[in-house]
Order: structure tokens, then sequence, then C-alpha cells
């Protein structure tokens, strides 16, 4: 089994929120690292820093939060998984033909859900409904940890 968490169940691992213990306890229980491309890092980090724009965090805690990242990518809790993104983008374009104009998702949806598949996942994790939506469709079995 190989999970993909996208960024909006990766970031209630740094920040708590609303699932974040429900995101934790599941994290805990997987036998192998999560997968953590470059998408996902800037996604991240960008949330994070949302969250000061929008006076939902303190600085310290965000930088508090990017160092916790940091330090699981670099202990191995997080994996740098290989992806060669001109496939991403073509398996993106593939889903976008086939879901978009029904689902109305956002290209950064595709790209996690062609990411999980071209990783070869099973399970996918996401709090974003059309992302949800469309990873269903795809192929990929939906994690529930509410």
């Amino acid at each position: 089994m190989t999970v993909y968490l996208d960024s909006s169940a990766l970031i209630k691992l740094y920040v708590p929120e609303r699932e974040s213990r429900a995101v934790a306890d599941y994290v805990k229980r997987l036998p192998d690292p999560i997968p953590f491309s470059q998408l996902h890092e800037i996604e991240l980090t960008n949330g994070l820093r949302l969250k000061l724009f929008r006076k939902e965090a303190s600085l310290r805690s965000v930088r508090g939060a990017i160092g916790c990242m940091k330090m699981d990518l670099d202990s191995g809790v997080l994996s740098r998984p290989v992806l060669n993104w001109p496939d991403v983008f073509c398996k993106a374009d593939e889903l976008s033909a086939a879901f978009s104009a029904t689902i109305g998702c956002r290209s950064l949806d595709l790209l996690h859900v062609a990411s999980a598949l071209l990783l070869q996942a099973t399970d996918f994790l996401t709090y974003d409904g059309r992302q949800l939506n469309v990873a269903s469709k795809a192929g990929l079995r939906l994690v529930r940890t509410r």
C-alpha cells in the first residue's frame, strides 16, 4: 500500500487545524515514508506563509513548521520520490481532458492526482473536495481520517 497525501492533508501535520490529530494518528500507522515532492514543498511552504499573511499563525510558528518539515525530510519521515515532471504534466493533461469539464478541478489538483498515479499510490488523502472527486474517478482509494 502506497499512500499519497496532498498538501491539504500534509499541512495538518505542521500547524494545528481541525483534522490535525486524525491525520497525525493515521500517519503514525503508515509503514513507509510519506512521498514529498517539490510540488508538496512549494505548496506547503506557501500555505504556511499564507497563514502568516492571513494572521492565522505567527512568524515564529511558521518558521518552526517549515523547520519541522525540513527535519522530517532529512530524517526520512518524508521522502523525495523520483518523478519525471514532463510525465506528471502529461498525465495531468489526460486527467484534465477526462474530468475538468465536469468536476471543475484546478491544475494543482490534477498535478497531485497525476503524481500519485505515477508513483503507483493505491490510497489518497486529501481535504479538497474537487481533488477527492478526481482521485476517486482516477481509481485511487480515498483515505478517511474523520
